[in-house]
């Protein structure tokens, strides 16, 4: 039999587009051993076009691919008008992809993305990005040991062939630096951390919880600023700021955000830093919120010791000034006290010299690397 691609148009075949990763990852034990199931819930809302934030600017197209009467793959297709606007570019996302170890299966999605893309005038297909920048995105391509930290990404190593055999190029390559508590010298981080706050006036604190509306304003504002000029960065519209935090809210910790302030307390920088919530979601098969899947999240997320710093923020005037190391310097102070044994710092432009050099003097290892394909269409 031949394959057959379907389009997805209903909320229950969003569910089973959701749901086909078990089937790769259950079924092969190295993989499952390692992989971290989505929470379904999420996933139904972040591809729920008529709620989902992104989808004010952006057109989503989901497929499925059927042999031999079963599914053997998914795929999605983006659109990203504001992507194309701040870019002015043709470029077109796909993501979500899980596939059989197939490459004609693989080959009939990518043709099926690539011809939704092609009709709406792009000439690029990027990926994968799931399903934006801001979500999440990269295959991974080294560091199939362990499992993927919070809202980072976990595949099989044959994806890259596939996806290479069909024609894609690579575009950007990430790394994830793991940091090790016992590697930081946090003595000399204190010095530099000192000498950088005196010589340029600042002041630095944790993030005001009772202010949450407030302070993630600010959080946005020197976000989409400081990473204005960065590959691929599309700034984040209010609303989609306001939806990340507010998912975020209930696992945030107080003294792993952290804020730079000026002389006459202008926030000038921040980091984010988040509990790696994937220790206790590894153990609820996506489905957390259920009675069963509360306790074990709860069980398995008490003491949690492992955590990922996923952006930081620094105002285009003061970069260059060491102010990532003062917030480099408390997070790994703070955590040093209370529990923390490792973080991960993801993810980074392989040719972001400067951060790379940052994560190296705090003893960091790039442990694991993504890559973002590209195809002309």
């Amino acid at each position: 039999m031949g394959i057959e691609i379907r389009k997805v148009s209903t909320k229950g075949e969003r569910k089973r587009f959701i749901r086909f990763a078990w089937t790769i990852y259950r079924n092969d034990p190295e993989l499952d051993r390692y992989w971290v199931p989505p929470v379904v819930s999420d996933y139904m809302k972040t591809l729920d076009t008529d709620h989902y934030p992104l989808y004010e600017h952006a057109d989503l197209a989901m497929f499925t691919a059927w042999k031999d009467g079963r599914m053997a793959g998914t795929i999605a297709a983006v659109q990203n008008r504001r992507h194309n606007e701040v870019h002015d570019d043709k470029v077109g996302f796909w993501g979500f992809f899980e596939c059989v170890n197939d490459q004609e299966v693989a080959d009939a999605l990518f043709d099926a993305a690539a011809s939704w893309l092609r009709e709406r005038g792009l000439d690029t297909m990027r990926g994968p990005v799931s399903p934006s920048m801001n979500d999440q995105c990269g295959m991974l391509v080294r560091g199939y040991d362990s499992p993927p930290v919070f809202l980072m990404l976990y595949n099989p190593p044959y994806y890259n062939t596939l996806a290479t055999n069909y024609g894609h190029a690579t575009g950007q390559e990430l790394l994830a630096w793991y940091i090790d508590q016992d590697r930081i010298d946090i003595e000399r981080l204190r010095r530099i951390a000192g000498f950088v706050q005196k010589r340029e006036g600042l002041s630095i604190r944790t993030i005001r919880m009772k202010e949450f509306d407030r302070e993630v304003a600010i959080i946005r504002d020197i976000y989409n600023r400081a990473w204005e000029k960065n590959w691929g960065f599309v700034p984040m519209t209010d609303r989609e700021f306001s939806y990340l935090a507010t998912s975020m809210k209930a696992i945030a910790k107080e003294h792993f955000i952290y804020f730079v302030e000026d002389s006459e307390g202008r926030p000038i920088g921040f980091s984010l830093t988040l509990p790696d919530m994937n220790v206790a979601l590894k153990h609820v098969n996506g489905n957390p919120f259920t009675p069963w899947g509360l306790f074990r999240l709860w069980w398995y997320g008490r003491n949690i010791s492992a955590y990922r710093t996923i952006t930081m923020g620094v105002l285009p005037e003061y970069r260059n000034k060491g102010i990532d190391s003062m917030l480099n310097a408390h997070i790994a102070d703070y955590g040093g006290r209370y529990g923390l044994y490792s973080s991960e710092m993801s993810w980074v432009l392989k040719s972001n010299q400067a951060m790379s050099k940052l994560a190296k003097v705090i003893g960091g290892i790039p442990y694991k690397e993504y890559v973002i394909y590209e195809k002309p269409i």
